[in-house]
């Protein structure tokens, strides 16, 4: 795992225990995980992304954790800026008043935008342009499509789409996604997968031989 405070490095490609991250990109005050690859022009704060996740180009994440094997399309954001829409106005000269000229940030308002942080499971793919908002969680092993707006929280193995995002499948049925959600896969060593890689194809072969019973 790195912490990176700040980060401006140009690398050629390659997935290895240190992480692999375009130039183009942005990161502050975030951990990565192993075999990871954060792509081109991406922006993320505050946050933590795991073991062999990666993201495509233009994606924004704030304030969220990733778990591993997450697969994030191009021009995902995660977290984005919520205004207060109950106050006079919602316009952020209220709390980044130093921009101008009225005294120090209001630090209230990005604790509570801290607080609402966004989780994501092992496995997950979040399509093309998809938006997670702020508190929200997503699944082991779930499914974001392309254009979403998720505004509540996903289920495991669920399939979602839509504006806002509603299930339109599971990907596999009750007895297998419990399976799943007991093998944890995702936690087996890194040589232990590339051993088991021809299994991963036959699911229900997969649950059979790592299914406890």
């Amino acid at each position: 795992m790195y912490y990176y405070e700040s980060f401006n490095k140009t690398d050629k490609k390659k997935l290895s225990l240190e992480p692999y991250i375009d130039s183009s990109s942005s990161i502050t005050d975030t951990y990565i995980g192993k075999y990871t690859e954060i792509g081109k022009n991406n922006s993320i704060s505050e946050s933590s992304i795991g073991d062999y996740s990666y993201t495509c180009e233009n994606c924004q994440i704030i304030y969220s954790e990733i778990a591993k094997f997450v697969n994030i399309a191009s021009y995902v954001r995660l977290n984005p800026g919520q205004h207060p829409m109950q106050w006079a106005s919602q316009h952020h000269f209220l709390y980044r008043k130093n921009m101008y000229g009225f005294g120090e940030d209001d630090d209230s308002f990005f604790e509570w935008r801290r607080n609402k942080k966004v989780t994501i499971g092992n496995d997950v793919w979040l399509g093309h342009n998809s938006l997670i908002m702020g508190g929200v969680s997503v699944g082991d092993g779930a499914v974001v499509g392309s254009c979403s707006v998720v505004t509540k929280d996903v289920a495991p193995y669920s399939v979602v789409a839509g504006v806002p995002a509603k299930v339109i499948k599971y990907r596999f049925n009750e007895e297998i996604i419990e399976k799943m959600l007991e093998i944890k896969w995702w936690d087996w060593p890194h040589e232990v997968i590339g051993k088991r890689l021809g299994d991963f194809k036959d699911t229900k072969y997969f649950i059979r031989k790592y299914g406890n019973g």
